[in-house]
């Protein structure tokens, strides 16, 4: 909701992000702002996002060992503010 209630904010869910280190995790959620509107987000000619969203949200239940370790590594490595 906050995301359709929101202008120059984008995401979604469960999407592949193409990032540094040829690094492609698939966060369950993510929300972005939009460049035109301040965000760090970037895109490349496939429409892969390529640097780090400002929100991911990882729902942690069977894969808490990988999310909170590798992956969350990854987010910070990438500079993920949230």
């Amino acid at each position: 909701m906050y995301r359709f209630a929101t202008p120059g904010v984008s995401g979604g869910g469960n999407t592949t992000l193409r990032l540094p280190g040829d690094n492609e995790p698939q966060p369950d959620v993510f929300l972005c702002v939009l460049p035109e509107h301040g965000g760090q987000v970037r895109e490349d000619e496939d429409a892969f996002i390529t640097t780090a969203p400002e929100l991911v949200v990882e729902v942690a239940a069977s894969s808490v060992s990988y999310d909170l370790g590798p992956k969350m590594h990854l987010y910070r490595r990438v500079r993920v503010r949230e």
